[in-house]
């Protein structure tokens, strides 16, 4: 095992499965609010959510197949969960549903470096880490944000800059 700085993370659970999301693109842990279903939207969208005056796409991640090994998941037989993580990724705010959400204020873990196979597929982690006191630690899968949110079709766009450009917006290039 080695040690890896990966600073703080939000971890929380869906059904028997830790996962973390870094605390940089996390932006509150709520009740989970009324959710209104989206007829005709992909199944791992659970509907929106009011949030702020913001209508937040809201992602169940059981029903996102590909983050599992075996699909439907882990623990699909298990409520939705009883928070809602609203993220921020670049301009767009989402939330994802989770449960027992907790800081993981230890910014330095130890990392695994080969244990037992990852409880999500490969392609959505950024590493695995082993938390807790020793004899009682739990493995938590921590989750690339740019490589989940891709995937559940969030665009990454990045707010617009407010500098002026010669000719932007005046025809006349004045």
């Amino acid at each position: 095992m080695s040690v890896a700085d990966i600073g703080p993370q939000l971890s929380f659970r869906i059904g028997a499965v830790v996962l973390s999301l870094p605390m940089g693109v996390v932006r509150e842990v709520l009740a989970l609010p009324d959710v209104v279903p989206v007829p005709g939207s992909r199944s791992q969208i659970t509907g929106v959510a009011l949030h702020r005056g913001l209508a937040v796409p809201v992602y169940d991640l059981r029903r996102f197949d590909p983050l599992w090994p075996e699909p439907p998941g882990p623990g699909c037989d298990a409520g939705p969960g009883e928070h809602l993580i609203v993220c921020v990724w670049g301009e767009a705010v989402i939330g994802v549903l989770g449960e027992d959400p907790n800081l993981l204020e230890n910014a330095r873990m130890r990392v695994g470096s080969g244990g037992g196979p990852a409880p999500v597929n490969q392609e959505y982690l950024a590493w695995v880490v082993e938390s807790g006191a020793e004899g009682t630690t739990e493995s938590i899968a921590c989750l690339d944000p740019s490589r989940l949110f891709a995937s559940l079709g969030v665009p990454l766009v990045e707010a617009a800059s407010a500098q002026e450009v010669t000719g932007e917006d005046d025809p006349a290039g004045r």
